[in-house]
């Protein structure tokens, strides 16, 4: 039998603070976009750029999890009051994700994490982001990888909550593996346009030179369901050039763009 859409997602995207709700500020918040709509006419395109710009990067220590713990606690609070004013400026109801830090394997509700090397991965079955801390990361506090990868979780967090991730599910419902494939690819490849907005929102008070930004897109690999390296790096640029979800609309893009 072929798996669903999510079933897919949550078994091959490979990639945090207390749950919380929050009404969209101003008046009653609007229901969630379905089918189309969805993907290509969300409220959440229409908000603009981030307003919280500041996310100072805390220090982590070498083989110290206390300290990246720490560290990614600050990052989700940034990342937190990024995509709640956001949500608020859609008129979408905003709730922080769930956040599971673990040093070893462990069972999610999409299975298995990881299933090899995988510093996050966002779960929509248990809506819980789930973050290791592993020798790999201890060895290595200065990376710049592991911010962008929360960043980019966080983004399918989003996709999850404005439904775009409930609407490619249903549309694909019927589809071959191909196809799938060619949804996925624009799923994941809104998730780094969206993790390239937030980083460019908060650049300047990173403390780190263009060098880590170039870093990251040199060491950026493409594959069948993530995208081709260019245009993994195409979407982290037009992300962190636009500031905001504004810019990330893959769903409307040429197919050359989503390859």
């Amino acid at each position: 039998m072929r798996k669903s859409f999510i079933a897919l997602l949550t078994g091959l995207i490979v990639s945090l603070l207390l749950s919380g709700t929050a009404a969209a500020s101003g008046s009653a918040a609007r229901p969630v976009p379905t089918g189309k709509a969805a993907l290509t006419k969300n409220p959440i395109y229409a908000t603009g750029e981030f307003d919280f710009t500041e996310c100072k990067e805390l220090n982590r220590q070498p083989d110290d999890v206390d300290s990246y713990k720490i560290y990614l606690d600050h990052l989700m609070d940034c990342l937190n009051l990024s995509w709640g004013e956001e949500f608020a400026q859609a008129k979408l109801t905003f709730a922080k994700p769930k956040v599971r830090f673990i040093t070893a394997a462990a069972k999610t509700g999409c299975g298995k994490y990881p299933a090899g090397y995988a510093a996050g991965m966002y779960c929509p079955v248990d809506k819980t982001m789930w973050v290791l801390i592993d020798k790999h990361q201890l060895k290595d506090p200065s990376e710049f990888e592991l911010f962008e990868v929360i960043a980019h979780e966080y983004g399918h967090y989003v996709q999850d909550r404005i439904g775009v991730l409930t609407a490619v599910d249903r549309m694909t419902r019927r589809a071959g593996k191909a196809t799938l494939y060619a949804w996925n690819r624009r799923v994941e490849l809104q998730a780094a346009c969206f993790s390239g907005a937030f980083i460019g929102s908060v650049w300047h008070s990173l403390g780190r030179d263009q060098w880590d930004w170039d870093d990251l897109l040199d060491r950026t690999l493409g594959d069948v369901l993530h995208g081709k390296a260019k245009n993994i790096r195409y979407w982290l640029k037009r992300g962190w050039n636009g500031n905001g979800p504004g810019v990330c609309n893959t769903f409307s893009a040429p197919a050359s763009k989503v390859a």
